[in-house]
């Protein structure tokens, strides 16, 4: 029998990295006394939150991400069973106590035959200091591999509740020690400042989003009574001056806060849309049911009455819920308690359908979850960073900020969570961490120090703590002949690694005013604006593969009137010198053409082809009537009547630009189109 045992203080900052290949946490319950069974529980509490690495230590306290027995200071023994994937002789068992430690009275470890061996027994009473790991060191190696460990445990030795999150077998001598896994980029030190009167008051400040241009803040403010009493929850916003300081709050104010608890969960990339938490009812203002809504920013700098944003088969267990919007408003990431939860709340995603409604919840995963609540997601302007808050895995104490990333495109798929570090997280609840596209800086809600009540800091951070730089691209789709706004589709294409094409989609209006875009660097980006009676000529294409820094672009997009007498340049129908064949790129904007000319059967159009200057008069002549005549040869391929298509060649008789240079010849080896009848 073995009864050599070391106790040991945690680490804090170590990683389970360097000894964790060499211990083994357990990864299945084979039986266990009793566990713990509260109103609505999903599996919090449960033996099998005994499973897996420790989530609450080095922080000590009680937690639904442990196991815990039915009974209070019991006379009877609990016990529970684990077994492990891996088996192997062992040389230490480490047991994670939560809450309530000193408990463990003996320890059997079972080899592969289920032959059970004593290694610890403890009849006297033993307490330790808190937030320890208990670890069991053999003084040699088991001369058998470990299938299984039992751990027998007597409530009453410890008054009040006792808690095991965890049990790992080891073949080390060295003690394993307890750790938080701190992400590698997390900032040593950062500037953190309290955004002052402007924002903060002597109530509760609570959930800040930053528009992606970080120029706009919303946030909730909670009133309070002079007895703490909650009062009202309405949502203010304020704005950046010239000298990048914050004006003074302003209340949203109606339809947008009511009677009722009022939140902005999220803010489209644009910043013309938010949405908020609850849904909304016209007829009877501060009556709000559960769900989210959205609201547009109108042209007079009012908000539109929010309208339900409809979830397949969406419920929500919790009386409370966050959001996130990812930067192509096609991703939406919920904090919510359903039937599957682990726990608590828990992170879910719900996709955009073409009809502008969401997929049912989809839980996101094991990785991400524990059976503590897990909020206030973000997503970072690469929409591969996840942050969000949780006391789930190890912290520094209460909720903790921590950062994953989606390592495919189901978005179930997720990096272990790392830790933001102690220059981000306090020993006190930290929680709605958001940045602008730029990530110079963060937003998050924390208790303060001199006031012991939630407001919202501002931090500086270091380069190395910043998300990856991106490019925020801004502009309007305008009419080439007025410069106006119009209604459209407005497509981006690019490709991925396997040069498989991606498209996405985003509605643009008048109302909106501006599209957002935000696009990760080393990839190109073409925009089509598609609209029904007009033409996309533009060709507009964003070139990123060569940027490594974050940029702001600001850039319109046009789509041409189809009416009678205007005109436009097919400019993808660049053509190689002495050559009247279309080229690969040209074929996209002939296929618009050609569905423009079927969506309306009397639409005809004149084509004119133009050459440089280079070589006989008489031969680029006769090449720009065969280029004219090639475009006309495609569109009737399309089924498009011959009748309704003429040409003429022009040469060189019209150049647009200098023939001096080929850059400037390739402008005026052309085909222009005017619109002859509708």
């Amino acid at each position: 029998m073995y009864k050599y045992i070391t106790l040991v203080v945690f680490l804090l900052h170590l990683h389970f990295s360097g000894i964790a290949q060499k211990t083994r946490w357990a990864s299945k319950v084979i039986s266990f006394s009793s566990e713990r069974v509260i109103p609505f529980q999903n599996s919090e509490y449960k033996a099998v939150q005994a499973l897996g690495k420790p989530n609450i230590l080095p922080e000590y306290g009680e937690s639904g991400s442990a196991w815990q027995p039915y009974a209070v200071d019991s006379a009877t023994e609990d016990y529970i069973m684990v077994a492990f994937d891996t088996l192997m002789p062992i040389r230490q068992v480490v047991v994670a106590e939560n809450y309530g430690q000193g408990c463990i009275s003996k320890v059997v470890a079972y080899d592969a035959q289920k032959q059970g061996h004593l290694i610890y027994q403890n009849d006297k009473q033993t307490i330790v200091g808190k937030g320890n790991f208990f670890n069991i060191i053999l003084p040699e190696p088991t001369a058998y591999s470990v299938a299984a460990i039992k751990l027998i445990i007597n409530t009453d030795k410890i008054k009040g509740p006792n808690q095991i999150d965890a049990i790992g077998i080891s073949d080390l001598s060295e003690p394993i020690k307890a750790s938080i896994k701190i992400a590698a980029d997390a900032p040593k030190t950062v500037v953190r400042e309290n955004l002052g009167k402007s924002i903060n008051s002597r109530h509760q400040e609570l959930t800040p989003v930053i528009s992606s241009d970080g120029k706009t803040l919303f946030y909730t403010r909670n009133y309070l009574s002079i007895f703490g009493k909650e009062k009202d929850q309405d949502i203010f916003f304020s704005t950046q001056n010239e000298f990048g300081e914050w004006e003074k709050a302003k209340n949203i104010g109606f339809p947008i806060n009511n009677g009722g608890k009022n939140n902005v969960v999220a803010v489209s990339a644009n910043g013309k849309e938010i949405l908020l938490l609850n849904t909304y009812n016209k007829d009877n203002p501060s009556k709000m049911m559960g769900g989210i809504s959205k609201s547009y920013k109108m042209a007079d700098g009012t908000w539109s009455f929010p309208e339900e944003i409809k979830i397949d088969n969406y419920y929500n267990r919790s009386v409370n819920a966050d959001y996130s919007i990812a930067p192509n408003g096609n991703v939406l990431v919920m904090s919510i308690k359903r039937d599957n939860s682990i726990g608590r709340r828990d992170l879910y995603v719900c996709f955009k359908k073409p009809n502008n409604t969401w997929t049912a919840p989809k839980h996101m995963g094991k990785a991400i979850n524990s059976a503590e609540h897990e909020v206030s997601p973000f997503i970072a302007s690469d929409s591969k960073t996840l942050y969000f808050s949780s006391k789930g895995f190890p912290g520094y104490g209460d909720n903790d900020i921590f950062k994953t990333e989606r390592l495919d495109d189901t978005w179930t798929n997720w990096s272990e969570p790392e830790n933001l570090g102690p220059a981000i997280n306090t020993s006190e609840w930290d929680a709605y961490f958001t940045m602008p596209a730029s990530s110079e800086y963060a937003y998050i809600c924390s208790v303060s120090s001199f006031t012991k009540k939630e407001d919202i800091f501002r931090l500086t951070l270091p380069k190395s703590a910043q998300a990856n730089p991106i490019c925020l691209l801004t502009g309007s789709v305008l009419t080439t002949t007025d410069k106006k706004p119009v209604a459209c589709d407005l497509e981006m294409i690019t490709y991925d690694e396997a040069g498989k094409e991606l498209k996405e989609s985003q509605q643009f209006t008048p109302e909106k005013g501006t599209f957002t875009y935000i696009l990760p660097l080393q990839k190109r980006y073409e925009f089509v604006p598609v609209a029904k009676g007009y033409l996309s000529i533009s060709n507009d294409i964003i070139d990123l593969t060569d940027e490594k820094n974050h940029r702001e672009i600001r850039q319109n997009f046009y789509l041409l009137p189809l009416e009678i007498g205007n005109k436009g340049t097919l400019n993808s129908l660049s053509f190689k010198q002495g050559d009247p064949s279309l080229q690969p790129e040209a074929l996209k904007d002939l296929d618009r053409l050609a569905q423009a000319m079927l969506d309306f059967p009397s639409l005809e159009i004149l084509f004119e082809g133009h050459t440089d200057n280079q070589g006989d008069f008489q031969l680029n002549l006769q090449l720009s009537e065969e280029r004219v005549k090639s475009v006309k040869d495609y569109l009737v391929g399309k089924g498009i009547a011959s009748e309704r298509i003429t040409t003429k060649g022009w040469g060189q008789t019209q150049p647009i630009a200098s023939n001096a240079t080929e850059e400037r010849r390739k402008l005026n080896r052309r085909v222009e189109f005017t619109i002859m009848k509708k």
